[in-house]
């Protein structure tokens, strides 16, 4: 596989300036071509990458459009260790169901600038996030729904309690397999405490996130927008946002939650309980045989969590 110089692919996508990006560029080709996500824009879709300065950081953000007249916009977060380039099976799913997607690499992530998969709080996503549909409010098909992936989903119940969604036509909320408590919570917990006075970072362990063996494959062997080792500032953000949210009052929204029961990756029982707590209308949907990464499961899988995500897209609850 041609290796991505991502330096390079980063500093030459066309600036946001709240017009159209170009994603003619010979480097996005690579891009696209690494990720399989050619066949989106063969389908007649359109993609508008570029990258947007945030709150200091410059991320790495893509606008697709659907062919035919847009039903609304679909904003995704995606998980820890992922990025954009991941999410071509649901990008193109709805797309062709009618909407069209917005998705950006969190900072640290992808072609986001950052040190690699480092954050200083939770809160700063969110703050990102907020900043970011706030500049392109007026270039966003109404309405919204925003869906986010683990990490992802953490963000948006984040962005949600700190700002709130102020005058944004947000209509639905998707959170799949979300963070709260990841899987042996307590040890992490333990060893925090002595490792962030010895180490800067730790080594990243790859379990059978998925049942989909090549996708496990690909980020373990091939992807070369991973990293390897997570940073001990990112667990203590990660741990003090766990302590705040399950502190947390509740709110009046209504949010799908789709969650596997084989999920070895979060404390998937412990967590749909907090969450239940802060969103008392929470719909949950538990799938067997699922893992973690949602959208990246085999395909029989993969598809009930996209038909179930086309059910809350079509609901006017």
């Amino acid at each position: 596989m041609q290796m991505l110089d991502a330096k390079c692919l980063r500093n030459n996508l066309p600036v946001y300036n709240h017009e159209d990006g170009i994603s003619s560029s010979e480097m996005l080709e690579e891009y696209l071509s690494c990720y399989q996500l050619h066949p989106i824009l063969h389908a007649g879709h359109k993609l508008f990458a570029t990258r947007q300065t945030v709150l200091g950081c410059t991320l790495f953000v893509q606008h697709y459009c659907c062919r035919e007249q847009s039903r609304g916009t679909v904003v995704v977060l995606h998980g820890y260790f992922d990025h954009s380039g991941l999410y071509g099976h649901l990008i193109s799913y709805l797309l062709e169901i009618g909407w069209d997607v917005l998705i950006y690499d969190l900072p640290g992530h992808g072609l986001s600038q950052g040190t690699p998969l480092s954050i200083d709080c939770f809160t700063t996503y969110a703050r990102q996030l907020t900043e970011l549909l706030n500049s392109r409010q007026d270039r966003l098909a109404p309405p919204w729904t925003v869906l986010g992936q683990s990490t992802g989903a953490a963000i948006l119940i984040e962005q949600q309690l700190q700002f709130g969604y102020r005058d944004w036509p947000v209509q639905h909320q998707v959170f799949l397999a979300p963070l709260v408590r990841p899987f042996g919570w307590e040890q992490i917990a333990s060893k925090y405490r002595w490792l962030r006075f010895l180490l800067r970072s730790v080594p990243r362990s790859y379990g059978p996130s998925s049942g989909d063996q090549r996708f496990l494959d690909f980020v373990r062997y091939q992807d070369p927008l991973q990293h390897h080792r997570i940073p001990v500032r990112w667990i203590g953000a990660m741990l003090r946002w766990i302590e705040e949210v399950e502190q947390s009052g509740s709110l009046e929204t209504q949010p799908l939650c789709i969650q596997g029961v084989e999920d070895e990756t979060v404390e998937w029982r412990h967590n749909l309980g907090v969450i239940g707590r802060l969103y008392p209308g929470l719909e949950i949907k538990l799938l067997q045989k699922a893992r973690h990464h949602l959208v990246n499961e085999e395909a029989a899988i993969r598809l009930q969590v996209f038909n179930l995500i086309e059910q809350k897209l079509n609901s006017h609850s």
